[in-house]
Formats: C-alpha cells, sequence, structure tokens
C-alpha cells in the first residue's frame, strides 16, 4: 500500500495554503512531498524535467501516489508521460481542480501583461487547445475532483454565472466530455481553497485508499 503523496501546486499556489492537505494525509499515515516552481521565471520545459527528478526522488521512497493540483495536473501528465519508460509511476493520480482542456478564462487573459508575467509559459500554454489535447492521461487509475463553488473567483466577471465553475475553472474543463470515463467528485469549493476543503480531502483519500477503477 503506498504510504507517500506527490503533491503539484498549480501556478498560483502557496505554501500556506495546502498546510490543512498536508496535516490531513500526515494524519493518515501518509507522507506529502510537495513541488513547487516559479512559472514567471521558468518555462514549461524547465519545470517539466525539475518534476521528473521530483517524482524520482518520490519514487525511490516507495509507492506513492500523485495529486496534480490546477495547472499542477498537466505538469504532472507531461512528467508522467516521459518518465512512462523508466516504470515511474504513481499508484493512483488525482486531477484536483485540474483543465482537461484549454481555460476559456487564460484564453481570455492570455495577452493581459499581468497575466503573462505571472502565469509565464504555463498560463499561455493552459490557453492553447492544440497543446493541451497533445498532452495524455496517465496510464494508471486516474480521477477528477472538481469544485463547483463560483464565488471565490474571477471567472464570473467574464463569463456569467450560467456555466458551472469553481471561479477559474470550468466544470467541463475539469471533466471534459472526452474523458468522461474518468472517476469524478464534484464539491462545493472554489478554486484557490479546494486544496484545504474538507470535502475534497475526503474524495481524494476514498480514492486513494479504494479498489482500482
Amino acid at each position: 500500500m503506498a504510504t507517500h503523496i506527490a503533491f503539484i501546486d498549480g501556478v498560483g499556489g502557496k505554501r500556506f495554503m495546502r498546510g490543512r492537505l498536508i496535516r490531513y494525509f500526515q494524519s493518515r499515515g501518509l507522507q506529502v512531498h510537495c513541488f513547487d516552481y516559479v512559472p514567471s521565471r521558468q518555462s514549461v520545459d524547465e519545470i517539466r524535467a525539475r518534476l521528473r527528478d521530483f517524482l524520482r526522488q518520490v519514487a525511490a521512497q516507495g509507492e506513492f501516489h500523485a495529486i496534480g493540483y490546477s495547472f499542477g495536473g498537466v505538469l504532472l501528465r507531461l512528467a508522467l508521460t516521459d518518465l512512462g519508460a523508466e516504470g515511474i509511476q504513481p499508484v493512483k493520480v488525482a486531477l484536483l481542480a485540474s483543465p482537461l482542456t484549454a481555460m476559456r478564462l487564460s484564453q481570455r487573459l492570455r495577452h493581459w501583461r499581468l497575466y503573462r508575467w505571472m502565469a509565464g509559459e504555463c498560463g499561455q500554454f493552459a490557453a492553447q487547445q492544440a497543446l493541451m489535447a497533445q498532452v495524455p492521461l496517465p496510464d494508471v487509475p486516474t480521477a477528477c475532483v472538481y469544485g463547483t463553488w463560483p464565488w471565490l473567483g474571477v471567472f464570473g466577471c467574464f463569463f456569467g454565472r450560467g456555466l458551472g465553475n469553481d471561479g477559474m475553472v470550468a466544470v467541463d474543463e475539469a471533466r471534459a466530455p472526452q474523458h468522461g470515463h474518468l472517476p469524478a467528485f464534484p464539491v462545493a469549493a472554489s478554486h484557490a481553497f479546494i486544496p484545504a476543503n474538507v470535502q475534497a480531502l475526503a474524495a481524494l483519500h476514498g480514492w486513494f485508499q479504494g479498489p482500482a477503477a
């Protein structure tokens, strides 16, 4: 049974925002290893290479599960594709509020100077359907945990409230129709706070502890 979790944070992730996630899993006997990056200064390829090394280090300590939060889920899928030939793969993957297709919000903001500075190449990648469509799903059991609470994000400012979203990622981006076979767990949480949401954490833990899909 896996006793380690690799957590890949999102573009704007902050260490203090994942404290509850770490404590939650540690209290259940799982050690959490966190991967950070600086999208404003690092290219997607550079982050991808660093993530491969990080996952190799986690795998050297034993079997592990992996959580990719927001764009961290895209980076995780890219890195696992690279590591397949080495036989380095998690037991299970959870994509937490992570887009499976190009994000409407990124497409809307991609030319904004502040967005380009903060999100860097990662933000541009998330806006391009041609690139996002080329990122394969992992070759291990994978589930989506996504939020449905839109009130603490900017999505509604541009697209209104008629489309299900968590404030940043739309439901049909986190659970894209072409990937409808994936186990999916909706929770009433906003994007920024879903790593600390009790329902989301319970869904993640239940997925990791349950039988393979």
